[in-house]
């Protein structure tokens, strides 16, 4: 038996899996055919990476600790909360959700992993990746460094 490998009736298959996962077919993203990552899933792999270190410190857990109590590599964890482009593995995302009892398919979705055409949910994971950045003072020496930059720019 060999696998359907039109487009259409891929894409069609994915929409109806509600989704865009084809069980036969791998992901969409794969299917298009580009490597050209859309906006909203950038957003979203922010969304992914700030959701995981939050969660992640709000169980006071070092990477080390988290890896390990969820049953992922360390390494992925770690490349994950500092590499927010960084796709990580479908089971990496299945541990995590498991361990931390959220829905796997919106932390496949924020993970970059499927696409949604859900707005509400587009618009909350960017006002949550927006609101999780944290706002602290910056230390003399950034502050010297910033306005020391500022004079650069404005003189050119």
């Amino acid at each position: 038996m060999s696998a359907n490998n039109d487009k259409e009736w891929l894409l069609s298959k994915a929409e109806q899996e509600d989704g865009c996962m084809v069980s036969v077919g791998g992901l969409v993203g794969a299917l298009e055919g580009t490597n050209q990552v859309p906006d909203n899933v950038i957003s979203f792999k922010i969304a992914f990476s700030r959701f995981l270190q939050l969660a992640r410190r709000d169980r006071k857990l070092t990477l080390e600790r988290f890896a390990e109590e969820a049953d992922v590599d360390l390494a992925e964890v770690l490349k994950i909360e500092t590499d927010e482009h960084y796709t990580p593995a479908i089971r990496t995302v299945h541990k995590v959700a498991a361990f931390l009892n959220v829905p796997e398919k919106k932390l496949l979705t924020l993970a970059g992993l499927l696409r949604v055409k859900d707005v509400q949910f587009q618009n909350e994971s960017l006002k949550f990746a927006a609101r999780s950045e944290p706002v602290e003072n910056l230390s003399p020496e950034e502050h010297f460094v910033y306005e020391e930059y500022v004079k650069y720019l404005c003189e050119r």
